[in-house]
């Protein structure tokens, strides 16, 4: 017997409260909620598979709607690359939708991040689906000129989608500055999307809050529907509702079709007979190795440094 929707809701309540008194970070024991609420279904997969669709559905429809602003983070800045394709993964829907009107998207990279995980790569977006001529890139040095970008960019209407990449939680752009940038996007009717890059939970006027990580993709399709083993598909994006009018923090699976710029919810299948993933043949370790590694090349012996002073 599954647990029901307001039992669910009471334990993430008390998990919340128990971390909050430990010093944890709220989403810790957002983690443990959808931990346990994965090992005790409600019903049948039917049921759940209908839920997915349902949340996926709703999720879309908020992400896609005009003037607002949504904040996807990473937890770390090895995700940075996550991040920003599900980032662009949006704007390139939200564009789909905005067919025959404006279509180019603005994209402000943070420096910090650039000089870590590097620029976009141009053959890179192609492939993603994206033509680097609907594509403006932009990298101011300063946080304020960033936001001034944003603002300047919403007034002109001349963009389908903002993407503001933000690296950590910068003092000069806190709660004030998300409302005020918020505020401009409703009035303009302009999409825009923030890139937290390994930054932390923090009080915003987004309409939802995203949590973003890579997740293992399936492997390539063939002609006959086949899949070709040890080969890689298409990105696959896990995501977190840390912030919406749903309940709890429910977890999405989304996989990008770069062909038909959609996103989809994702199916693992099962692998193919034509090859393995790991193509190397792996060999059993040895039952009389030393127990550790031995010292590469040999020691040399020099002559000690004396004191001048002794």
């Amino acid at each position: 017997m599954g647990e029901s929707p307001q039992a669910r809701e009471t334990l993430f309540a008390l998990r919340e409260a128990i971390a909050r008194i430990e010093g944890k970070p709220d989403h810790v024991a957002r983690t443990a909620a959808s931990t346990a609420a994965s090992l005790h279904p409600q019903s049948g997969n039917g049921a759940l598979e209908g839920d997915r669709k349902d949340l996926f559905d709703g999720l879309m429809n908020q992400m896609l709607a005009p003037g607002n602003l949504i904040e996807m983070r990473g937890r770390r800045l090895q995700q940075a690359g996550a991040v920003m394709g599900f980032g662009l993964a949006l704007a390139l829907m939200s564009a789909e939708k905005d067919r025959g009107a404006r279509q180019r998207l603005l994209f402000i990279a943070d420096p910090h991040v650039v000089r870590e995980a590097g620029l976009a790569y141009a053959p890179g977006l192609l492939d993603f689906g994206l033509s680097s001529a609907t594509l403006v890139h932009a990298m101011p040095r300063r946080i304020e000129d960033a936001l001034w970008l944003v603002e300047a960019a919403l007034a002109s209407r001349a963009f389908s989608a903002i993407l503001l990449e933000v690296h950590g939680n910068p003092k000069k752009f806190g709660l004030t500055e998300s409302r005020r940038l918020s505020l401009k996007a409703r009035a303009t009717g302009g999409r825009l999307i923030l890139l937290r890059q390994a930054g932390e939970e923090e009080a915003s006027s987004a309409l939802l809050r995203l949590s973003v990580e890579p997740a293992p993709a399936a492997a390539r399709t063939l002609a006959d529907g086949s899949l070709l083993g040890g080969s890689i598909g298409s990105p696959v994006f896990r995501i977190t509702l840390e912030k919406s009018r749903i309940p709890g923090s429910p977890e999405l699976t989304l996989e990008w079709n770069s062909d038909d710029r959609r996103l989809r919810l994702f199916e693992q299948f099962a692998s193919s007979s034509l090859g393995s993933s790991h193509s190397v043949a792996l060999f059993p370790k040895a039952s009389d190795r030393p127990h550790r590694p031995a010292p590469l090349g040999s020691l040399l012996a020099f002559a000690p440094r004396l004191d001048r002073a002794s």
